[in-house]
């Protein structure tokens, strides 16, 4: 996971914004339809990417 923030804090905002709306929504969406340890994942990409954001 901290690999994962770092990689992300080479990114811009605009792109770190980009993923954590696409990975929030592919959580929810695996959610719908059961796939909850898919939806965890999803969830943990899409927290590293805000956390990277919010880093900046």
């Amino acid at each position: 996971m901290t690999d994962l923030v770092s990689a992300f804090r080479e990114l811009d905002a605009a792109d770190l914004d980009c993923m954590a709306d696409v990975f929030y929504r592919l959580t929810e969406t695996a959610f719908d339809v059961g796939k909850d340890n898919w939806a965890q994942v999803y969830a943990l990409i899409a927290c590293a990417a805000i956390d990277a954001l919010d880093a900046q």
